[in-house]
């Protein structure tokens, strides 16, 4: 039994660490890409034009910082969780854009609203700032939209760009703990007999994630798998 916890808990792991790869991967000139900063809740995180499963995705309809309606979107739980806390924002919190060749954007949040999942965003509404994530936390039944409106804009400052990716560590820290966590419930678990078997999927968990974090795999099937598993948990 402890072993199928482990090996759960290796799954969950095993989405975290091929996101955090992709994110390393992707972003080989971190000076190119844009970012978004929201101090309220600790976000520091790149903004990607290819899916929201790589972190804050940028959608294609709508427009770029200062140009127009710009959407980003985001999840609550696994991918990095970059809006885990997006619920917190009260009005006139701040969230900077870093965006190359257009500059530092300010925006000031002014109201979050609740919609279905099926709603559909306008892209024309000025230069407003929405972020989108699921609502409520650990569902997708519903979506919380964040407005900012524009406040200011500034050029980048070269000696504040980002020059590293803020995430590149955690994929490797992801997979230290699992093994690090492996090592100490096999040396001190009660029954002496299954240490050895804790040791041995510790191990092979391991080299698991490791490959992951290499190799990135798609994650789809994977997390539909676990939500039903979660279902029949009633989690």
């Amino acid at each position: 039994m402890v072993i199928v916890g482990m090996l759960i808990i290796s799954l969950y792991l095993l989405i975290e660490v091929g996101y955090y790869s992709y994110s390393v991967n992707t972003e080989s000139n971190p000076q190119d890409t844009p970012y978004i900063i929201i101090p309220k809740i600790g976000v520091n995180q790149s903004i990607n034009n290819q899916s929201i499963d790589h972190g804050i995705y940028f959608e294609p309809k709508s427009f770029k910082p200062t140009n127009g309606t710009t959407i980003l979107f985001g999840h609550r739980t696994l991918h990095g969780s970059p809006f885990l806390k997006l619920d917190q924002l009260q009005p006139g919190d701040k969230i900077y854009v870093e965006w190359p060749g257009i500059g530092n954007v300010t925006y000031s949040m002014v109201n979050s609203t609740i919609v279905d999942a099926s709603y559909m965003m306008p892209v024309e509404q000025g230069n407003t700032l929405f972020l989108i994530t699921c609502y409520p936390l650990g569902s997708d039944k519903q979506r919380l939209i964040i407005q900012a409106d524009y406040e200011t804009i500034i050029p980048l400052n070269p000696a504040t760009v980002q020059v590293q990716n803020p995430q590149a560590p955690l994929g490797i820290m992801l997979i230290s703990l699992l093994f690090a966590g492996g090592l100490i419930l096999g040396r001190f678990y009660p029954v002496a007999d299954d240490r050895i078997w804790i040791f041995m999927a510790t191990l092979a968990l391991t080299m698991l994630l490791v490959f992951a974090y290499f190799y990135p795999v798609p994650t789809d099937t994977l997390e539909s798998g676990l939500s039903q598993l979660n279902s029949m948990l009633g989690f």
